[in-house]
């Protein structure tokens, strides 16, 4: 809400420079586009626009600041940042003098809107060190404000509340600035009733006095009232004076009468208009429903607030609030995994935000920093125990479905073998007019090799002659007795397999063996029935074993796979 009061306070701190720097039309445009900042935001940029490119230096200068209030407003700190530090840097290369009020007036504008911008993004540090900075450029009684507000911040509320109320009595804009309306100079004083108000809802987190939330109270109805009086956003004023209440009945205990009050948001659709006051009745509900024990809209209003907050990046307090509602609230789920996952952000805000400032924090309700952390190395630790446990269990399951898909993995190619040797068998007598081709073209480019061409065309021919007699399952069917068959030597006969046939003796006796008996198996179902020890002995082997090896070898598969395939197809 801080947001939303600055801009009032720092727009309006111009009066005393528009009436000796700025031109009666001058004046009344800067103030009208103050009040259309509020209730018409795209028009007051379309102007501020305009006026941040006029000729006229000063004129020039207010422009750029409100172009800048404007990214300010929409919560884009970045931005908005960038351009008031450029502005920054323009005045002070101007002409106008450092002594005079309309210089210090610009420049605690922008320092101004610098300090909030850091602050709402929690970062307390570069907002005192811009007040730092300039304050000795400015008057004494500059930023008793903001000035009290880190105090608050930081947890001595007993002296920051006393700035706070210090600048609501001694502030300039008791009288009204030239051509200022009375209404939005009610407007900034009421910003100063409920910055008040808020800082006794933090001081009651302390010191849970019951006073200090009356005095709160009090502030926020001094405030609403200043505003409806004079019917100045009648349904705003009404939705954030019930947030205020509902909130101090939260940090009272009284959660019933708090979501009530945060529940009054449905008569005021406005709110959505405004996505910092949105996001503060969602969080508000989500602490709300954490407490009354109804963990899924606790959740679901906590993640709402999670997911705006990307938007805005405002208040890593609050963020750190959300964060450990979803911690209780998935913890009493039993969702371990997601208690451990917010915990651990949880504490990784907290070492952020401590960074910052080691004393205090500012929590929307009451969240304590030590119980957080200590809840949340608890969830931690019970995780690890049950994360132990949850990687053995799924270091196991792994190894399990890997030999699942690695078995499965088998079976298919498997498969995919035994398909393509059926589809070769049923192909046989294609397959031997391919042999003859290959015989062919073999002789053709073996021909310059050593052995002389007719050599070649006959022992070509009387293997096949072997081959058709089915020589080759005789247990004698051997290099020499092939070669004593063919009327040539071992020699030639060696060096006709390894440069006609491209293999060795040896394979192509294993080869023609197991087509043998692939295709046995095929069209003579019997011979399923067989021990592997009476099939090898049928194609020349002397042992099972040597088949299995051979069979394997040739064809990726088992003999008994093969016939198991068989008889399922069958």
């Amino acid at each position: 809400m801080h947001k939303i009061i600055l801009q009032f306070i720092t727009l309006l701190s111009f009066s005393s420079v528009f009436a000796q720097e700025l031109n009666e039309l001058q004046i009344k445009k800067t103030r009208n586009i103050q009040e259309l900042l509020i209730s018409n935001p795209e028009k007051a940029y379309a102007e501020a626009i305009e006026i941040s490119n006029d000729k006229d230096e000063l004129f020039r200068f207010f422009g750029k600041y409100y172009v800048a209030n404007y990214f300010y407003n929409k919560s884009d700190f970045t931005h908005s940042k960038k351009l008031i530090i450029a502005l920054l840097e323009e005045i002070e290369n101007s002409d106008i003098p450092k002594s005079s009020k309309v210089y210090q007036d610009l420049i605690g504008i922008c320092v101004n809107k610098l300090f909030y911008i850091h602050k709402n993004l929690g970062e307390y540090d570069l907002a005192l060190l811009y007040l730092d900075k300039y304050k000795k450029r400015l008057p004494n009684n500059r930023f008793n404000e903001q000035y009290g507000l880190i105090k608050v911040a930081m947890g001595d509320y007993v002296n920051g509340i006393a700035l706070l109320k210090k600048e609501l009595m001694t502030s300039a804009h008791l009288k009204l600035g030239v051509g200022e309306k009375k209404v939005m100079n009610k407007k900034l004083f009421a910003d100063k009733h409920n910055i008040i108000g808020e800082a006794y809802q933090m001081y009651y987190i302390q010191s849970k006095k019951a006073a200090l939330l009356d005095s709160a109270n009090h502030h926020f109805n001094v405030a609403a009232s200043m505003l409806i009086q004079d019917n100045f956003q009648p349904e705003y004023t009404k939705a954030l004076f019930y947030m205020r209440e509902a909130k101090s009945a939260a940090l009272a205990g009284n959660y019933n009468k708090s979501l009530t009050l945060y529940r009054k948001r449905e008569k005021f659709p406005i709110i959505s208009n405004h996505i910092r006051t949105e996001q503060l009745f969602d969080l508000g509900m989500a602490d709300c429903f954490h407490h009354l024990k109804q963990v899924d809209s606790a959740l679901f209003y906590s993640k709402k607030y999670i997911k705006s907050y990307e938007t805005t990046k405002v208040s890593k307090e609050n963020l750190l609030m959300a964060y450990t509602i979803m911690t209780k609230c998935y913890n009493e789920k039993n969702d371990t995994k997601n208690a451990y996952l917010y915990a651990q952000k949880s504490l990784e805000l907290i070492k952020s935000i401590e960074g910052i400032k080691n004393k205090s924090v500012n929590f929307l309700h009451n969240y304590d920093l030590n119980v957080i952390k200590e809840e949340s190395n608890q969830i931690i630790a019970s995780k690890n125990y049950f994360k132990t446990v949850f990687f053995g269990i799924l270091f196991v399951l792994a190894i399990v479905v890997f030999s699942f898909l690695y078995y499965y993995k088998k079976q298919k190619e498997k498969q995919r073998r035994f398909l393509q040797i059926i589809q070769d068998l049923k192909a046989h007598k294609d397959s031997e007019i391919h042999k003859t081709e290959i015989s062919v073209s073999a002789f053709e480019v073996q021909s310059k090799q050593n052995l002389d061409d007719e050599l070649i065309e006959k022992l070509t021919l009387g293997l096949k002659k072997l081959e058709h007699k089915e020589a080759f399952l005789d247990p004698n069917f051997k290099l020499a007795f092939v070669a004593k068959k063919l009327n040539t030597n071992t020699a030639y006969l060696s060096q006709y397999f390894n440069q006609v046939m491209q293999k060795t003796f040896s394979e192509y006796t294993q080869e023609l063996r197991i087509h043998y008996v692939l295709q046995k198996l095929v069209d003579e179902p019997y011979f399923r029935k067989y021990t592997l020890q009476a099939i090898a002995e049928e194609v020349g082997y002397k042992d099972a074993n040597t088949l299995v090896r051979v069979f394997k070898k040739q064809t990726g598969l088992s003999p008994n796979y093969y016939i198991d395939q068989l008889k399922n197809t069958k």
